[in-house]
């Protein structure tokens, strides 16, 4: 009975053995087989799905401004096209050589074979080939073809095997592509809806073809509102130094072999070491990436996450088993901006229509002024004062950032990027239209620096709201070195003994270097005139880092600059030299060394009108996913509070009210702007000296703008910057002034008086 059981048993294991081996044979060998293989080992192996990247919207969450469009792509499946070297595949990726309008080449070896074969001649002139494309006496001559000429020339190399060769651009692409057989390569992309049906359609003739459907990416605005592009940034195809910086590791081993091979082309790169999903790269290598702007800054976001599919392969890495997923792929997630289109728009017409009529007045000089570069770059930049959003953001020149991503637009992408005349070469140098000045140029701030001045020296005890300056219109000191040192008002009129907010007013070059750097030893002031050691330069450095001044604002956009703010400690490795008493005067009126950007100087005159509150300049709203859904919101972010006391803001405010209301900045009066703004003006030199008629020299300046409205309860904060326009008839006064009061009159949506009231000056719309 033992021994029955005993046999029992092992024929049931007979029965088990048998059955898997037979379920392999049927099911896995067939399936192989299919593919023409013999083997029976089987590998999965996992395949990508690429998300769809997210969109940008405007602020009110409608209007697109980046967007991914659908587009198809012709691409073929190795794994599935007819085996190498047959006519069958010949055949096959001739035909879509042809649809896809792409230029093969024909080899005739050896040409002297025309000479003996006039048969040969008569059928390729047939073709269309003019025998004078190839030099009868080479050894061999290649030509090539228009896409309408490939199916032809490739009939002719099946007939003259002996001397033709027929070279399908397809067959190179998939041998320098070095993908495994499963997975597809891409052979032409974004073509027609009408010929991708017609791929389609033939499917079952060209085995192996097929058409993927994936997504261009296209800035629906960015051509009637340029200013966009340096804001949204672009996409590009991926860099072999990004993928190695983008992709993380899989253990500190590989991080240091990885960092060490990309160093050579890529410097020291980072890397993350973290298992990736599934083993997989975030990045393959024909990803598209964010390249500049919102595009870059928010890549983790507007990406997603890809799709993974596992798929069984052969040893010769052939699919006998259909895909499944292991994780499906994530859509990337869209982002709502802070900025109106419409603001925006206006913003960006306000300010080119202030740079056409600082242009006219360079040309209608009489004077040296006639001989400056044409006047073309500016920037306006406004911020809610209340949570640092940004409400529009303009640096022109700039361009249609579709260039970057519509192939059909690529010569004017080159022309912009390496045009070949030199004349164009040498304009496109001093325009930089892809340098978004808003967050990266690096200006003099000129006296627009003095309202951070004297809030620093109010804060210090230097001075106090009603101390007494005297200013007699121009500073005289003689150095330890024995030099004359010479520091004039813009006017040299004789102010008499003024307070802070008076200097505000008259913008006093002369107060404000004095608070700054002390006027003790400064020669032409009397014996009973108030005297102060000033901040010097170490507090006055302190002072301007409260207001974020010297480091970058923290505006998650790519490119921000840091600006500068100067020390003794800075000029002695930088320059080499000694800190004076100059450089002190200098950087208390915006000149010498000191630097900001744009963006900088609007975020800390936002400080002035909201009580030292520094907020972190805010583009994104809030994230949503693709049904809409809020994902992630974002709220003011407060960087810093300015340790200055209410008052003594108040006072500054005060004195810039003051250089409206009873200064030069005439078209920002409440009776001609219908607003109650405060502001300050700034002229800032640079560049190379010119000399003037008269033998005198002479430097451009930059003209600024930067000023709060309403006064009482500010809502909008707004800087201009106009190029090189500093010296056009006062252009701080005349041009960027009037460009801000527009600005906000756009953004409140004032109509300014019909009648022009006495005194107010004719503004150009």
């Amino acid at each position: 009975m033992q021994r029955l059981m005993i046999l029992r048993g092992v024929v049931l294991l007979l029965v088990i053995v048998l059955s898997g081996r037979l379920y392999q044979l049927q099911l896995v060998d067939n399936e192989a087989r299919r593919y023409g293989g013999e083997t029976e080992v089987i590998t999965l192996r996992p395949i990508t799905v690429a998300p769809r990247r997210g969109e940008i919207f405007a602020r009110d969450g409608k209007t697109l401004l980046a967007e991914s469009k659908p587009i198809y792509t012709i691409a073929i499946l190795p794994d599935s096209l007819p085996s190498r070297g047959s006519e069958r595949r010949a055949q096959v990726l001739g035909e879509l050589a042809q649809l896809a309008m792409m230029n093969s080449t024909i080899a005739i070896s050896p040409s002297i074979a025309l000479q003996h074969n006039p048969q040969l001649h008569n059928d390729l002139e047939a073709l269309g080939i003019d025998n004078e494309l190839y030099p009868g006496a080479s050894d061999t001559a290649t030509v090539t073809l228009q896409a309408a000429q490939t199916m032809p020339a490739l009939a002719l190399t099946q007939t003259y095997s002996d001397v033709l060769t027929f070279n399908n651009p397809i067959e190179e692409l998939i041998l320098e592509s070095n993908v495994p057989r499963y997975q597809t390569i891409s052979i032409k992309p974004d073509v027609s809806h009408a010929l991708a049906l017609a791929v389609r359609e033939n499917s079952t003739h060209m085995p192996g073809v097929m058409v993927v459907e994936g997504y261009r990416r296209h800035y629906p605005q960015s051509a009637h509102v340029s200013s966009l592009s340096h804001l949204l940034g672009h996409i590009g195809h991926i860099s072999q130094c990004e993928l190695a910086s983008e992709n993380p590791t899989f253990s500190w081993l590989n991080s240091l072999l990885n960092t060490v091979s990309d160093a050579a082309s890529c410097g020291l790169i980072a890397r993350q070491i973290e298992t990736g999903p599934l083993g997989v790269s975030i990045y393959q290598h024909d990803d598209s990436i964010g390249k500049d702007g919102l595009e870059a800054s928010y890549e983790t976001e507007l990406r997603g996450s890809l799709g993974i599919e596992n798929i069984g392969v052969d040893a010769l890495e052939r699919q006998v088993i259909p895909a499944r997923t292991l994780q499906p792929v994530q859509n990337g997630n869209n982002l709502i901006l802070t900025i109106d289109l419409d603001f925006q728009h206006q913003t960006e017409t306000i300010l080119r229509r202030w740079l056409d009529e600082s242009e006219a007045r360079r040309k209608a000089a009489k004077d040296h002024r006639n001989d400056y570069p044409p006047i073309t770059s500016g920037v306006a930049v406004a911020l809610d004062p209340r949570n640092g959003q940004v409400l529009a953001m303009v640096s022109v020149p700039n361009f249609d950032n579709n260039i970057w991503v519509d192939p059909a637009r690529e010569a004017e992408l080159m022309n912009l990027l390496a045009p070949k005349d030199p004349q164009a070469r040498e304009e496109l140098e001093r325009l930089t239209p892809l340098y978004n000045r808003a967050i990266a140029g690096l200006y003099p701030a000129g006296s627009t620096l003095k309202q951070f001045v004297g809030a620093i020296a109010l804060q210090k005890g230097v001075i106090q709201a009603d101390t007494r300056l005297r200013d007699p219109g121009v500073l005289v000191l003689t150095q330890s070195d024995g030099a004359q040192f010479v520091l004039p008002n813009s006017v040299r009129r004789n102010n008499g003994p003024i307070t802070v907010s008076d200097a505000l007013k008259v913008s006093s070059n002369v107060f404000f270097a004095s608070i700054a750097g002390g006027n003790n030893e400064v020669d032409n002031l009397g014996p009973s005139d108030f005297r102060t050691n000033g901040l010097q330069i170490e507090q006055l450095a302190e002072g301007l880092e409260w207001f974020g001044l010297g480091r970058p604002t923290g505006i998650r956009l790519a490119g921000e600059g840091s600006g500068l703010v100067p020390t003794p400690t800075w000029k002695a490795y930088r320059l080499r030299e000694p800190w004076t008493t100059g450089d002190t005067y200098n950087m208390a009126i915006g000149q010498g060394y000191l630097t900001v950007t744009p963006l900088q100087l609007v975020t800390a005159a936002s400080a002035i009108a909201d009580d030292g509150t520094i907020y972190r300049p805010q583009i994104v709203e809030r994230i949503t996913d693709s049904s809409g859904h809020t994902v992630q919101g974002f709220t003011s972010e407060v960087t810093h509070q300015v340790d200055i006391e209410p008052a003594h803001l108040q006072t500054i405010r005060e004195g810039m009210r003051r250089s409206v209301t009873e200064g030069a900045n005439v078209a920002a009066r409440d009776d001609c702007s219908g607003l109650s703004i405060a502001g300050k003006t700034g002229t800032a030199e640079f560049g190379n000296v010119f000399y003037t008629s008269d033998g005198k020299q002479s430097r451009r300046s930059h003209s600024w703008f930067v000023g709060f409205a309403p006064y009482d309860d500010p809502q909008i904060a707004v800087v201009v910057l106009l190029e090189g326009t500093g010296d056009l008839n006062d252009g701080s006064a005349t041009l960027a002034a009037p460009a801000v009061t527009q600005i906000m009159q756009a953004y409140f949506q004032i109509t300014p008086p019909a009648d022009t009231l006495r005194g107010c000056p004719v503004l150009p719309r």
